[in-house]
């Protein structure tokens, strides 16, 4: 039996190992290395996740009411959980650019946790679709996206 995670999985795993290693970093370069500093900023990344996620429904449906359609109910929240992701490790990376003592890193990476996960909930009625589309077409042994972007030439 093969364990293979799906998408929204290996972005929640993505958004601990991210939040932790960005409290290890802030915690190691402040006090030095202890390892009891990884769990808080994989705590604070999963509740920022979570912060950023439900504002981010809140002003999908809010913005879908104002235009007279029906308030959107997510099922499987992929965009938010990938938008969470990728907004941790862009925010974290950005602070550790801007930061000359490495001081709040962590803090960049709740912030982009947050921004992430919000902008991910806007986009997620689109963003789940497309994925299940392509994983459909990689099952069927079809041929994927890139391939049919960019095709070979034959000889």
């Amino acid at each position: 039996m093969k364990l293979e995670l799906d998408t929204k999985e290996k972005g929640f795993y993505g958004i601990m190992l991210v939040g932790g290693m960005a409290s290890l970093i802030e915690g190691t370069l402040a006090h030095g290395f202890a390892v009891h500093y990884i769990f808080p900023g994989t705590v604070l990344n999963i509740a920022a996740t979570f912060l950023g996620g439900l504002l981010g429904f809140i002003l999908k449906d809010i913005l879908r009411i104002s235009r007279g359609l029906k308030p959107y109910s997510p099922i499987y929240n992929d965009g938010m959980v990938l938008g969470a992701f990728m907004g941790a490790l862009i925010g974290t990376l950005f602070q550790i650019a801007l930061s000359a003592t490495g001081a709040n890193i962590l803090v960049g990476s709740l912030a982009g946790c947050c921004c992430g996960a919000m902008g991910g909930a806007m986009l997620d009625e689109y963003v789940s679709p497309i994925l299940h589309l392509l994983q459909e077409n990689a099952s069927e042994g079809e041929l994927s996206f890139f391939s049919r972007l960019f095709p070979q030439k034959s000889q």
